[in-house]
């Protein structure tokens, strides 16, 4: 505080001296600077490769015209679409067998990559119990990959979901399942599969989505909110897609009911769910999401999911899937040792939605029920 008076009693004196020193505002950008800037950023929001590209080159005709805010959020978007779309991305619409190498959070290594019309997976393809060698497969739709084909559905429409967006959401989200898997040895993988599987398949999910949540652009994002809401309207608890979701969404929704004014397209409910109070606010959030929602949003939400996992990602396999949530309670994976956690997250997000409710930070929308259909009928994914 001291240096921020100290500041303002200097300049005040050097204005005094200079009485022909104007407090000129920030310079605008140019209209044709204005124009490239917007364009650049509704094909970042809504992102394709080769749009990308386009837009940039486009772009980057006018870098000294721009504010420094938008120079500021160009050069962020440029280092997101690169992490978005690497090299190997070429790779993912083969045909045939390959193997490329990625980086997932800050970890490189070989994925290997197999071509099949499942919606996508990750398999232990062969086992060399005398080595010790596990080989590991990827697989998905090749001819999904950067389709601009439309997906069924309105809450699809709406976000202009393609089937391109969805296949960036399942290569991510395998990736991340890749990434878990190549952590650990055979005897370490054995154990884990014997012992606790239940709990090492949610986990994997969790990583999964948050994986895709972070490496895939804004629309692969919001496809992967879109492909996990089937899942949570049929609510298995044992099954490990479901609380894996869970876990994304209670983290997610922690946030957002924190804060709501920072989150204006986080819809959430405008009447407190009477009962499953947590599950159902992250229904109707993801339901109800924004289909304009902002680039500052999806900045956060991406920062934010990197920030747990590379500060906290260990500690939850170390804590046998505990997750910390930012209103200082926790989410635990397996069911039984999350029965006295549940409880207290119902409560905690019916007093903060009712406040953000009487706050008036809580607007009625148009509901969006449709959803892809092949997500109702694959819930293996």
């Amino acid at each position: 505080m001291k240096r921020a008076v100290i500041t303002f009693a200097v300049l005040a004196v050097f204005v005094s001296y200079c009485p022909a020193a104007d407090a000129e505002p920030e310079r605008a950008a140019t209209v044709e600077a204005q124009m490239a800037y917007e364009l650049l950023m509704d094909t970042y929001m809504h992102f394709s490769t080769s749009e990308w590209d386009e837009a940039f080159k486009a772009a980057n005709k006018f870098t000294r015209d721009y504010t420094p805010k938008q120079k500021a959020d160009i050069s962020y978007m440029r280092r997101a679409a690169a992490e978005y779309r690497p090299s190997w991305w070429k790779s993912t619409k083969s045909s045939s067998n390959v193997s490329f190498v990625t980086t997932v959070w800050g970890r490189r290594f070989t994925a290997n990559y197999k071509p099949s019309d499942m919606l996508g997976a990750q398999a232990i393809w062969n086992v060399n119990y005398d080595t010790g060698q596990v080989d590991i497969v990827v697989t998905w739709q090749p001819h999904w990959v950067d389709s601009a084909d439309p997906v069924e559905g309105d809450a699809a429409r709406a976000h202009h979901i393609t089937r391109g967006n969805l296949a960036e959401a399942i290569i991510w989200h395998e990736l991340g399942h890749n990434y878990v898997t190549k952590g650990f040895d055979l005897t370490a993988l054995i154990e884990l599969y014997t012992n606790h599987q239940i709990l090492f398949d949610s986990i994997q999910e969790f990583y999964a989505d948050m994986t895709a949540l972070y490496h895939c652009s804004p629309s692969g994002r919001k496809a992967t909110f879109l492909i996990r809401v089937p899942g949570l309207h049929w609510n298995n608890v044992n099954d490990c897609h479901v609380r894996g979701a869970m876990g994304v969404g209670s983290y997610i929704l922690a946030t957002v009911l924190s804060d709501p004014a920072k989150w204006p397209s986080f819809n959430l409910p405008t009447v407190v769910p009477d009962k499953d109070v947590e599950r159902k606010t992250i229904l109707y959030m993801y339901e109800h999401l924004d289909p304009d929602y902002t680039f500052e949003e999806d900045r956060a939400l991406r920062e934010l999911i990197g920030h747990l996992i590379r500060t906290r990602g260990s500690a939850i396999f170390r804590s046998k899937g505990t997750v910390p949530l930012p209103n200082k309670l926790v989410y635990r994976f397996t069911t039984s040792e999350d029965r006295n956690h549940q409880p207290k997250r119902d409560a905690w997000v019916a007093a903060a939605l009712q406040k953000a409710i009487d706050a008036g930070l809580v607007n009625p929308v148009e509901a969006t029920m449709g959803h892809p259909k092949r997500f109702r009928i694959r819930k293996h994914w």
